[in-house]
């Protein structure tokens, strides 16, 4: 089991929390709103905190606040708000440079990240190049590495870092292969701080998708490389890719809840209720667009 961090200043909100979980939406839950109609949406989720507005989504929204406040209020230390504060300013950033619209932005009042070099750099490059995909994949790898050094001495989120920057180059790999300059986009988008070095995906970004489980062998992702690839070349579809993914990321949050002390299982719980609002967010939008039920059922991911 991967240690904790122990603090004993956690054992009243992980309580708080033990309760919390036992009121997640269950398999159960999400079986009956893939296999419903929409009109009894709410019906089926009317014992969950998303109830009770004009607009359904705006529950996913209000909770989605809450939650964030909740971990914000009990959350004491610093390092570890960071790491759900820095993701939020760096999508703030990408939205006012490329001068999206408003709505877009996260309520987050922090905006430390503009005070970095390497933002300040890049901030300073963008204004010249004006290339966006430039911007937002160099605003990443900068995230991606404060993201890791901050997270070395916390063998838990060093883990599972890890695990983010190793599943985040494996979606790349996939994605790169769909385009006529595959090399140079997955250098641009690779991340240095998995497991899995930039050498062996570049030696596969042109094999055929039958031996990427047997060319990964070595890596505990040999299975989420075959099965995601076979599905892409049979449905030209990364749905069970981005399922299995998820599933990887969740499994590996799961070791939290057998934590008494310590901030991972407040950390846990508020990615385990993201979770839960984006599949909600997959299951009605996926009903609203008459999305077939297969695909919605693959796109769920079955860690609960």
């Amino acid at each position: 089991m991967i240690k904790g961090t122990d603090d004993t200043r956690y054992a009243y909100v992980n309580g708080i929390i033990s309760a919390r979980e036992a009121r997640l939406l269950t398999k159960s839950h999400f079986d009956r709103l893939i296999a419903s109609t929409l009109s009894n949406f709410a019906t089926i989720i009317s014992d969950s905190p998303y109830i009770g507005h004009e607009d359904i989504t705006a529950g996913f929204d209000l909770e989605e606040d809450r939650v964030g406040d909740f971990f914000r209020k009990y959350c004491q230390h610093t390092k570890i708000q960071q790491y759900i504060d820095w993701p939020q300013q760096i999508h703030n950033m990408k939205v006012k440079l490329k001068e999206g619209s408003d709505s877009l932005l996260y309520a987050q009042p922090g905006a430390e990240i503009e005070d970095w070099p390497e933002t300040i750099e890049e901030i300073e490059r963008f204004a010249v190049s004006k290339d966006p995909f430039i911007l937002s994949t160099n605003l990443d790898k900068i995230l991606c590495k404060y993201l890791y050094n901050t997270a070395q001495t916390l063998p838990f989120f060093e883990g599972y870092f890890r695990i983010s920057f190793d599943l985040e180059n494996i979606r790349s790999f996939f994605r790169a292969r769909h385009f006529e300059n595959t090399h140079e986009i997955f250098n641009q988008v690779f991340i240095e701080y998995g497991s899995i070095g930039r050498k062996k995906f570049v030696d596969n970004l042109k094999s055929e998708y039958d031996v990427l489980g047997k060319n990964f062998f070595t890596t505990p992702y040999a299975a989420l490389l075959d099965k995601g690839g076979a599905y892409i070349k049979q449905r030209n579809s990364f749905l069970r890719l981005e399922r299995i993914c998820e599933e990887i990321r969740l499994q590996f949050l799961l070791a939290a809840r057998r934590m008494t002390f310590g901030v991972e299982p407040l950390f846990a719980y508020y990615q385990f209720k993201l979770a839960e609002i984006k599949k909600l967010r997959q299951v009605y939008w996926g009903k609203l667009n008459e999305v077939e039920i297969d695909d919605l059922k693959e796109s769920i991911a079955g860690v609960w």
